[in-house]
Order: C-alpha cells, then structure tokens, then sequence
C-alpha cells in the first residue's frame, strides 16, 4: 500500500522546456550563421566591384595620357613628376585590393551545410595570375630606366590589355553573384527545415502536454465532480509514475473511503442482525481495504474473555479450525489487551509477532491459514457499553498503511455501534459460522 512516487512529470516538463530552448537557440544560432555567410558573400562582392571600378579608372587614365602624350622634354618631365607617380599608385591600390579579395575569399565562412565552391576559389586564382602577367608586361613596357620610363609606351599597354583584366574581373563578379543566389537558395532551404523542425517539436510538445498533463487534469476534475454528485467510489486511471499518477492514486484511495464510509455508516445502523451487517462490512471494507480474512469478536465482561462471534474470508475454514479459533482466543491476553486500548494495531510481519508473542493464539492460528502475513486489529467500543475487536488480514506484507490505521481507529466508534444495535448478538456455534460463511462465498 505504498506509493513511491517520483518526480517524472517534473522532469518531463523541464525535459520538453529544455528540448524546446535548445531546438530555439539552435534555429538561432542556424539563421545568424547563415547571415553571417551571407554578409560574407556581399563584402566579397563589394569588393570585387570596387576592383572593377578601379580598373575602368586605370584604363581611363591610360587612355588619356595616350591620347594626349607630350612630344617635348618639359611637358614630358612635369608628367613625370605628376602623372607618373598617381598613375603607379593606382596600380598599386588596384593590386592591393587584389590581395585583399583573395584574402577575404580564403576566409569565407565554411560549415557543415556549405562546402567552399571551387569555381570562386579558381577565378580568384586566374585574377592573381593573369595580374602578375599583366604587371610584368607593364613594368617590360616602361623599360630598365624607372627614373626616365616610357610612358606611352606603358599607357598603350594597359589600353591593349587592360580589357582582359576588366573581363576576369566580370567573370568574378559574375561567379560570386551566381555562388551567392546558389547559398541564398540553399540557406532558405535550411531556414525553411529549421522552422519546420521547430514547429513539429512545438506541435509535438504541445499533443504530450495536453495528453500527459491537461487531459489527466480535465479527468480529475470530472471525477471530484461525479464524486460531488454522489458517485462515491468513481476511480481514475493510473498509469505512470508521477504527479498526476500519485493524485490519481489519492483520489481513487480518497473516493473509495468516502464509499466505504457512506456505505458503511449506512448499513451498519439499519436493523439487521450481526451475520447481515459482517458480510456489508466485508463487502465495503474490501474496496478500501485489503482483506483475505475478517473477523468479530466480543469481548464478554463478566469473565473478560472473548468470544468469536463472526467470521469472513475468500477462503474456505473448516469446523475444526473455526472450533480452534474459538477456544484459543477465548483467553488470548494480547487481544484482549488490545480490545481494552482505545488505539488501533498493525502488523505488518506475522511471522515476526507470533515469534515475538508466542502466546499469540490467533496469529499461529491465521499463520497456519497460509499466505496471510499482515493484521489490522480496531478495538471496538459502543456507546451502550458493548466492546469488540474487528481483526482485518491480508496475504501481502506491509499491507495496510498508517492511514487507513487512523481511519479504522476513527470509524470504530460507529461500527460498534452498529453491531451493539444488532438484532442477535449472541456468538454463534462452528456450524453456523461456516453455513454463514459458505452462504458468503455463494453471494460473491
């Protein structure tokens, strides 16, 4: 009769909280890596226009110069000094943001949904090359004397080969444009399954959430409701091993007693004789109670001795046994000691007792029953004097806790007094007893 229960409706919720927090920062962290990546691919892209428009400028410069070329040493010499110099710093910005592509294209995020494209990487390595080639070309053309260099010379170069520069450059644009539409339609896919994912986990959380705690909550106000309207003993599933399966277990033990209280009080008071009102009590109680073996005895004060006036049990007792009974607790001192108390017994280790108390007549006696191991004894006292003792086994160990102790405890006062009001309070003999009890076993 006890219930170990543990705290798995906690740690689901906490669990499905957890699996929900995780799948969000997941999705988070997913899109802010894509974005990430994204951004990537634009300032790789910003920069590569930024090289084209620095090679139109260079190309433009050359074919001025070209067009308009001194034919005199001064003019010469004051391009030298002014148009020289601006013209070598260009190319130098030029092949600096060359460096500074390839270093942003090495760099490109890479992760587990994206594999680094080949085709970027391979037009990235024609512009560095073809830029060497076109640098030497240039440098050839201005000639060994740096400090007097053939300018137009230099400028018809660029005009003659800057169109290929121009034309990688375009080809670069144009692969980063089409890697960026390939992973902006790859990142919608992921983005798409991401939420996806979240919402069957969202969809997921929200059936076991309905199913595990709102519906087994709905069912348990349904049920204090149909025991409000008089439906006592109406019980819930049980399933499981948490919360709402220990208030399950609760309301069932709470809807049980209230029947067998009602029930009880009932039929106890109305007029019948001790054999009807026994067989109600075995009845109810062992919807509450775990009962294999029940029995009544009175306690006879002008001897203080007791006498067995009634006996219950799913299993069949024979005269001799039921004479035995008879005889050894006429004098049992343990029980009457007990019937005296005003406090209700248990035992939940009959072997342990009957070695404890050997003169415990009745605990040999139930032990030679068999199977019966656990004994619940409720002292009884009526109002009009009359004092009995009710005697509840069952076959389990530990099988009646400390509350439906206190409950028997507090219900004696009115068992007693159903049975003093009794119509025949006289003990009956062997014989009757077990013709009570075979007429029990027909009725069940």
């Amino acid at each position: 009769m006890k219930n170990n229960t543990n705290n798995w409706l906690q740690i689901k919720v906490f669990a499905g909280l957890g699996g929900l927090l995780v799948g969000a920062v997941s999705v988070i962290v997913v899109i802010n890596m894509l974005a990430h990546e994204n951004h990537a691919n634009q300032t790789l892209l910003s920069h590569v226009s930024q090289l084209e428009v620095q090679g139109q400028a260079i190309k433009r410069r050359a074919s001025t110069y070209a067009r308009l070329a001194p034919r005199e040493f001064p003019a010469y010499f004051r391009d030298l000094k002014i148009f020289y110099p601006d013209f070598m710093q260009d190319l130098e910005a030029f092949e600096q943001q060359i460096m500074h592509i390839t270093t942003v294209a090495t760099a490109l995020p890479r992760d587990s949904f994206h594999a680094r494209d080949k085709t970027l990487l391979t037009s990235i390595h024609n512009l560095n090359s073809n830029w060497q080639q076109f640098k030497q070309g240039f440098l050839k053309q201005l000639g060994d004397d740096l400090k007097e260099p053939r300018l137009e010379w230099g400028a018809d170069y660029v005009q003659e080969n800057q169109a290929l520069i121009n034309s990688i450059t375009g080809m670069l644009i144009v692969t980063i444009e089409n890697v960026i539409q390939k992973q902006l339609a790859a990142n919608k896919q992921l983005t798409n399954n991401a939420f996806i994912s979240a919402g069957t986990l969202l969809v997921i959380g929200i059936v076991w959430f309905y199913l595990s705690v709102i519906r087994r909550i709905t069912l348990t106000v349904k049920g204090c409701q149909r025991v409000a309207q008089g439906d006592f003993g109406y019980s819930l599933p049980t399933r499981g091993n948490d919360e709402l399966s220990a208030l399950a277990v609760a309301f069932n033990t709470l809807s049980a007693r209230t029947r067998f209280v009602v029930t009880m009080l009932s039929k106890m008071h109305q007029q019948h004789n001790i054999e009807t009102k026994i067989d109600s009590l075995y009845k109810q109680a062992s919807g509450y109670l775990p009962i294999e073996w029940l029995g009544l005895w009175q306690l006879k004060p002008e001897d203080n001795s007791l006498r067995l006036m009634s006996m219950r049990s799913e299993r069949s007792a024979s005269n001799s046994m039921q004479q035995t009974l008879i005889k050894v607790t006429a004098s049992d001192q343990q029980l009457i000691s007990i019937c005296a108390a005003s406090s209700a017994v248990k035992y939940d280790n009959l072997a342990e007792v009957a070695s404890q108390l050997p003169k415990t007549g009745l605990m040999r006696e139930i032990i030679k029953m068999g199977l019966l191991n656990s004994v619940l004894m409720v002292p009884l006292k009526a109002d009009q004097g009359w004092q009995g003792l009710l005697v509840c086994v069952a076959a389990e160990h530990d099988a009646y806790s400390d509350e439906q102790l206190t409950l028997m405890e507090n219900l004696s006062p009115f068992i007693a007094n159903g049975f003093a009001l009794a119509d025949n309070t006289r003990p009956l003999s062997a014989a009757e007893i077990t013709a009570a009890h075979q007429e029990q076993a027909v009725t069940l």
